[in-house]
């Protein structure tokens, strides 16, 4: 699968931007900024509402050609990826900076873990247009450099267990929050299944689960 960085392009030909690399988005020009931002707020509002939209359509709503829309996106795909990765930096990076100053408690992941779902419900039809959501998410989370700090000073702590890297907690975030039935699921079912997924990042301090929760998340 592609990867979002793999779909930026280099200054010259002002391909698709990705959000999250500032130098890339300051390489640009004024124009293409402008023009870059405008269709992603564009295709943000569009995407958020039921039926099948456009291309065309979203061009138009940013006030640009459909060439300039390709020049910069060259497939839906791509188009909803960058979408995600802007909803990301704004909506959950001040989320991991949060857990990357703490001590990454079982609360602290269960919080992180449950706002992302949050974050994905509440995104539901753009996750619709992006394909392999976990893999994208992953790739998401794992931009933070701080985790690795959080980690060691976490297992310092007691609060993780001693094999776990840095490189694992991205992945178990994203798993987590991307299961495909707990985005559909009720809050305390939720909780329910949060918990006891999380719990294995240390089982010796595994707590009760919620109570009252016992309905089938599946299909």
């Amino acid at each position: 699968m592609v990867q979002l960085d793999e779909l930026i392009g280099n200054s010259q030909n002002e391909s698709v931007l990705s959000i999250g690399q500032p130098e890339t988005w300051r390489s640009l020009r004024t124009d293409a900024r402008s023009s870059i931002g405008r269709i992603l707020d564009a295709a943000r509002h569009l995407l958020a509402d039921p039926g099948a939209v456009t291309l065309n359509r979203v061009a138009e709503e940013a006030g640009v050609g459909i060439a300039t829309l390709y020049r910069h996106f060259p497939n839906r795909r791509a188009l909803a990826r960058a979408v995600l990765d802007r909803v990301f930096d704004e909506d959950a990076e001040p989320l991991m900076a949060e857990f990357a100053s703490s001590d990454a408690s079982r609360e602290d992941l269960l919080a992180v873990a449950g706002r992302l779902v949050e974050l994905l419900q509440r995104e539901r039809r753009l996750i619709e247009e992006v394909g392999d959501l976990t893999e994208v998410t992953i790739h998401l989370l794992g931009r933070d450099g701080r985790l690795a700090g959080t980690v060691e000073r976490a297992q310092a702590a007691g609060n993780l267990r001693p094999d776990l890297t840095a490189e694992d907690l991205p992945v178990l975030l994203a798993m987590v929050a991307t299961g495909s039935g707990l985005l559909d699921a009720p809050p305390l079912a939720r909780e329910r299944y949060l918990s006891l997924l999380l719990d294995g990042l240390n089982p010796s301090r595994a707590v009760s689960l919620p109570s009252g929760a016992t309905a089938s998340v599946l299909p």
